[in-house]
């Protein structure tokens, strides 16, 4: 009987097609289904898909794509083909390019926005492959090359199409170690001599009848019996997690007095509350409940809250600009007293800055971010002005340089007084076009 070797079932799973997983998922089942896959926690992996959002918004643009491209269990159409029935007509290829795309466009929108850039992500994949990923499938050699550790049964017995090409069993190298093995390697080269036909100087088959060949001695097998093993107990069974019941009520009255106190000190003593405050005591609250439960056991729903109310905590340290106004709009200044003091945003829209009647009499900044659009500032005619400029994607037209692509920064300065009072204007657009006249 040929034997299986367990490495065969690890690599027909390890080539299963992936599958977003329809059971325990939470939110498309992305994270269930490679847990499902690499057999290991789901927990872990979502904990990791959020690390991997702040690091640059990559892990928002690997879900999304995930949910585009990853179909559910008991189907094997791309789900985009359903939520935009216009990519039909598309080639799997193109639309996982369009698909990659999308990625790269959140990542280039959202990663401006976190704290994290991109350079995290390398380190830990780096971290990931060489730790985690090589130990866990190591290098297996071909199968049928030396020192392979594939059993010799599987390529002497794979058919009885193969049998003729099998070597011979009297080859040095390959000698039976056992009575019963030798036996089996006569009877197979038996076999193959009356298929092939009988060599000279061989008796004939036919006088097989009148003389018959010696018959091979039989050997009786008689397997070694296990040892015995004393005083064995089956083993018990596995004891339900424990979900102890007043654990929620116990977290509730932390929330509430936590709560309780800010408000006392807003209301009563005039004390000004920031609402940072009010999430990280949510937050506190629910990491105690969930310390006390790594002892007597987390009750249901206490982490995910508690992994909410993390990421709020996080958006809320995040600075986020305002939106802005949208639309066209054109501004002119003459006087220094009319430049703005603030910085000014315009969400989305064409904006139009004109300088060019200033006198520069003072040294002043003024600043204008535009999230999508046309961004175009005229300078001044006079005095020294310096110019610093940033986009997010696009391009920059200005009096030292054209340019266009992704994440691009510089900055123009025009010194005509030195020591004279210095204009600084600040640009930044998101996604569009910055013109420098």
């Amino acid at each position: 009987m040929v034997r299986r070797d367990a490495s065969a079932t690890v690599v027909a799973m390890e080539l299963t097609p992936l599958r977003r997983a329809s059971s325990g998922a939470v939110l498309g089942g992305v994270c269930a289904g490679l847990a499902r896959r690499w057999q290991v926690d789901p927990t872990v992996l979502r904990i990791a898909m959020v690390l991997l959002a702040l690091l640059g918004g990559l892990g928002i643009a690997f879900y999304v794509g995930a949910l585009l491209l990853v179909p559910k269990d008991g189907s094997s159409e791309f789900p985009l083909y359903r939520l935009a029935p216009f990519t039909r007509s598309w080639s799997p290829a193109a639309a996982i390019g369009a698909v990659v795309g999308l990625g790269v466009l959140i990542t280039v929108a959202v990663g401006s926005w976190l704290p994290f850039g991109l350079a995290p992500v390398v380190g830990l994949g780096f971290l990931w492959y060489f730790g985690f990923h090589r130990r866990r499938h190591p290098h297996r050699p071909d199968a049928g090359q030396p020192g392979s550790g594939a059993p010799s049964g599987q390529n002497e017995l794979a058919g009885a199409s193969d049998t003729a090409a099998l070597p011979s069993a009297s080859t040095p190298s390959e000698l039976p170690q056992t009575d019963f093995e030798r036996a089996a390697a006569a009877w197979r080269e038996r076999v193959v001599q009356e298929r092939q036909g009988a060599p000279a100087g061989s008796p004939d088959v036919s006088d097989a009848v009148s003389d018959p060949p010696a018959a091979l001695p039989l050997y009786e097998y008689r397997p070694t019996p296990p040892p015995a093993v004393s005083n064995w107990t089956p083993p018990a069974p596995r004891a339900s997690r424990r979900r102890p019941k007043w654990l929620w009520p116990l977290v509730l009255c932390l929330l509430g007095s936590g709560l309780a106190t800010l408000a006392v000190l807003s209301v009563v003593f005039g004390v000004i509350v920031p609402p940072l405050a009010y999430a990280a005591t949510v937050l506190g609250a629910l990491g105690l409940g969930l310390l006390i439960a790594a002892f007597a056991g987390r009750p249901r729903g206490l982490l995910p809250l508690a992994v909410v109310a993390g990421l709020v905590t996080i958006a809320m340290l995040v600075p986020v600009p305002r939106p802005g106004r949208i639309g066209t709009e054109t501004v002119s200044y003459t006087t220094m007293a009319q430049l703005p003091t603030t910085e000014q945003n315009h969400g989305a829209g064409d904006v139009t800055v004109n300088l060019s009647g200033l006198d520069v009499t003072e040294t002043r900044q003024i600043q204008y971010s535009q999230g999508a659009g046309t961004l175009a500032v005229s300078l001044p005619t006079t005095g020294n002005v310096v110019v610093e400029w940033s986009i997010g994607a696009g391009e920059y037209h200005g009096p030292d340089t054209n340019r266009d692509g992704i994440d691009l920064k510089g900055s123009y300065q025009r010194i005509l007084t030195p020591g004279a009072p210095v204009l600084t204007v600040v640009l930044h657009t998101g996604l569009g076009e910055v013109t420098v006249s």
